[in-house]
C-alpha cells in the first residue's frame, strides 16, 4: 500500500487527478475497515463509481439527524469495489460515511478563467486584467452545459461576470456554486467581497459575514482580516472582539500587515484578549516593516504619547511623515502641526502650511480650522479675516465643532464676514449639539436654546 503524501503534494495530485477524469460525479462510500499498521482507512462504494488516486475524501459522522465533517483526506490506492484514504483526523472511524470529491476534467473554461488562490483550480489562474470577460463567459457557459455539477465552473462564470460589471449574475453563479460545494472557499469570499462592497441594493453585511467566516474557517487567508472587522466593529452581526482578535492573529501570523496593525490595536486597547503594550509595539513595528501606512501613523502616536516608550518628538516626526507621504491624510495634518509649533523639526510656516493644506484639500477638518486659526491669528487686515472665515467655513461644513464655534462668532462680529446673527446663532447651535460648551454659553447669552 503507498503511503501518505505530504500537504504540499496533495495539491499536485488533486490537480493531477482532476486532469485525468473522463467523467464527475461525487463518489459516496462507507468506511468498513481500519489498517492499524498503516492508518489507512478502507472505504466501500459501488464498483461502477470510478475513483482515483489524489482526489480528496471527506468523512461525516451523523449527530442529531445531520452529517457533520469529522476529517479530511485523501485517496491513495484503489480496489476491487473499495479504496483505502488516509485522513489528518483520529477521530475517523469504521462506520462513517465518506464521499470522494470529484473534479470535472480540464476544459477551456479553465485556461479562460481559473480564479487566482482557488484551490479547486485546475491550470495556473488568470488575473483580472488579463481576463477575457466575454470569451470566459461563453466556455463556462459551455463547460456548464456538460457538467452540470461542477462547482468550479460556476464560479469561474461568476468571476467573470463580476469582471464584466454584472455583480447581481455573479451572485448567483457564486451562490450556485457554493449550494453544490459548500466549503468553496474562494467562491464563498467572492460571495461575501460582492455582498459587502457591491453596489448598495445587493449589499447584505449578515449574508457577507457568514460567507466571510466560512471562508475563513476553511483557511482562506484574504477572509480572515475582513472577518475579523467585521466582528470588531459589529457588521453584520454583534460585536465580538475576542473573535475578532483571533481572526487578527491567524492572519498577522501569516504575514498580512492589516491584520498585523489591528491585532496591535487589540493588544493596546485590551480588545478581546489581555492588554500588552509591548506586543502592541511588536505588531505595530512588524505591521510598518511590511509597508503598512496606518501602522506608521500608529507608531508616530506612540512616540508622540508615549506609549511604552518615551516620548519623542522626533520619533513621532518620523513615522508621521513617513505616513504622509504615502498619502495619510491624519498623518500630513500632524506634520503640518509639527513645522508650524516646530515639534520634532524645524519650524516652518511654509511647510506647515503646506502640509495642512493637503490635508484639508483631502476633507480633514481639523486641518482646515488650523489653516483658519494660523489666518485669523497672525492676519494684519481684513484679507486675512476672510481667509480665515472661509477656512472656518470648510471646517464647519465638515462638522468640527470649535470652527463652527468660530464662525458664528466671526458672524455675529462681522469679522472678516457680513454681519449675520441668525447664521451666528445656526453655527452655535450646531457647535452646543455637539457638546461645545462655549456655544452652548454664548446661546444661553443670546437667549436661544439648541
Amino acid at each position: 500500500m503507498k503511503k501518505a503524501v505530504s500537504t504540499a503534494s496533495t495539491l499536485l495530485a488533486v490537480l493531477s487527478a482532476a486532469s485525468l477524469q473522463t467523467t464527475f460525479a461525487d463518489v459516496e462510500g462507507e468506511i468498513v475497515e481500519s489498517n492499524i499498521e498503516t492508518g489507512a482507512l478502507t472505504i466501500s462504494i459501488d464498483p461502477a463509481d470510478v475513483v482515483v488516486v489524489g482526489e480528496p475524501v471527506v468523512a461525516f459522522n451523523e449527530v442529531d439527524g445531520k452529517l457533520v465533517e469529522i476529517g479530511n483526506g485523501e485517496v491513495i490506492e484503489i480496489g476491487e469495489g473499495a479504496f483505502s484514504a488516509v485522513f489528518d483526523s483520529k477521530d475517523v472511524a469504521v462506520g462513517m460515511k465518506a464521499l470522494v470529491k470529484q473534479f470535472a476534467p480540464e476544459h477551456e473554461a479553465d485556461h479562460l478563467g481559473a480564479i487566482p488562490d482557488d484551490k479547486f483550480a485546475v491550470v495556473d489562474a488568470v488575473i483580472n486584467a488579463n481576463l477575457d470577460a466575454p470569451a470566459t463567459i461563453k466556455a463556462c457557459r459551455d463547460a456548464i452545459a456538460e457538467f452540470p455539477k461542477e462547482s468550479r465552473f460556476y464560479a469561474q462564470l461568476g468571476r467573470a461576470l463580476e469582471v464584466d460589471g454584472k455583480p447581481a449574475s455573479a451572485i448567483l453563479q457564486y451562490e450556485k456554486a457554493i449550494e453544490l460545494r459548500p466549503d468553496y472557499p474562494v467562491a464563498l469570499h467572492n460571495l461575501a467581497k460582492l455582498r459587502f462592497y457591491g453596489p448598495e441594493e445587493l449589499r447584505d453585511f449578515e449574508i457577507a459575514r457568514k460567507h466571510f467566516s466560512r471562508a475563513a474557517e476553511l483557511g482562506f487567508d484574504a477572509s480572515m482580516p475582513v472577518i475579523g472587522t467585521m466582528t470588531r466593529d459589529a457588521l453584520g452581526g454583534d460585536s465580538d472582539y475576542a473573535a475578532a482578535a483571533q481572526w487578527f492573529s491567524k492572519a498577522a501570523e501569516i504575514g498580512n500587515p492589516f491584520s498585523q496593525n489591528a491585532l496591535a490595536e487589540c493588544y493596546e486597547n485590551g480588545w478581546g484578549l489581555d492588554q500588552d503594550i509591548s506586543k502592541a509595539l511588536l505588531w505595530y513595528r512588524s505591521s510598518a516593516e511590511l509597508g503598512y501606512v496606518p501602522a506608521y501613523r500608529n507608531l508616530g502616536r506612540v512616540f508622540e504619547k508615549g506609549i511604552g516608550v518615551e516620548a519623542s518628538d522626533r520619533k513621532a516626526f518620523d513615522w508621521y511623515s513617513r505616513a504622509a507621504e504615502r498619502d495619510d491624510v491624519e498623518s500630513q495634518y500632524k506634520v503640518g502641526r509639527a513645522f508650524m509649533k516646530g515639534k520634532g523639526v524645524v519650524f516652518s510656516r511654509e511647510y506647515g502650511l503646506e502640509w495642512l493644506t493637503k490635508a484639508a484639500d483631502a476633507g480633514h477638518a481639523k486641518a482646515m480650522r488650523e489653516i483658519a486659526d494660523f489666518h485669523f491669528d497672525n492676519g494684519d487686515g481684513k484679507d486675512d479675516l476672510g481667509i480665515a472665515a472661509n477656512w472656518y467655513r470648510k471646517a464647519a461644513q465638515n462638522g468640527d465643532a470649535s470652527a463652527q464655534y468660530s464662525l458664528g462668532a466671526m458672524l455675529e462680529r462681522g469679522s472678516g464676514v457680513d454681519r449675520d446673527k441668525g447664521l451666528a446663532i445656526t453655527w452655535y447651535r450646531e457647535a452646543a449639539r455637539q457638546g461645545h460648551s462655549e456655544s452652548q454659553k454664548r446661546l444661553i447669552k443670546l437667549k436661544t436654546d439648541w
